[in-house]
């Protein structure tokens, strides 16, 4: 019996090990990623307006978008982007989320993506009141962050996460083109 446990832990040990590594590497490598945003949020409170634009469907408002960049441009390629989103009117979290994967349908997000993408925001969304805002800086495709009323949410780190979900207004996929024209200030 000594022998077998003795033969257990020599054999368990490097899988422990390894475990505890893997764990440390992934901890070490978010304490980067949160140090990263926290620089970048630092160095780029000063954003600048791109364009802004209300969504109203019918006679209802329904939110306000305006997005920013550093030099109030808008290139799909210069990052960090923040999308900031005033709403005019309660929302649950739930109607929310539906509503992002339905436009995460429309811009052509593959099916068997959207359920990952999908969990980023259900563990981040609250409900929304009237006059909550609800902000996300696109740090790059993989790496952003969602505020609500200014404070920061979790920070989401998942492939193609930022893009997919900026995408729903600048894609030139987008079912709102008109909104998009105004956010990235094509008439200026």
């Amino acid at each position: 019996m000594k022998v077998y446990t003795l033969l257990l832990c020599i054999v368990l040990t490097p899988l422990s090990v390894s475990s505890a590594q893997f764990e440390s590497d992934s901890i070490e490598k978010k304490q980067v990623n949160v140090n990263l945003l926290q620089a970048y949020d630092n160095k780029h409170t000063d954003l600048q307006m791109v364009g802004e634009a209300d969504m109203d469907l019918l006679w209802f408002s329904i939110y306000s978008a305006r997005l920013m960049s550093v030099d109030g441009d808008y290139q799909h390629s210069q990052l960090p982007l923040k999308l900031e989103i005033q709403y005019h009117r309660d929302i649950e979290a739930e109607d929310l989320i539906e509503a992002t994967v339905d436009q995460w349908q429309h811009i052509g997000i593959a099916n068997q993506d959207i359920p990952r993408l999908q969990q980023q925001i259900e563990q981040a969304w609250p409900d929304v009141k009237e006059g909550d805002k609800l902000s996300f800086m696109m740090h790059s495709d993989d790496l952003g962050q969602f505020y609500y009323n200014d404070k920061p949410l979790p920070i989401i780190e998942e492939p193609g996460f930022s893009k997919a979900f900026l995408g729903i207004w600048l894609s030139e996929q987008t079912s709102r083109p008109e909104l998009r024209e105004q956010l990235i200030g094509a008439n200026k």
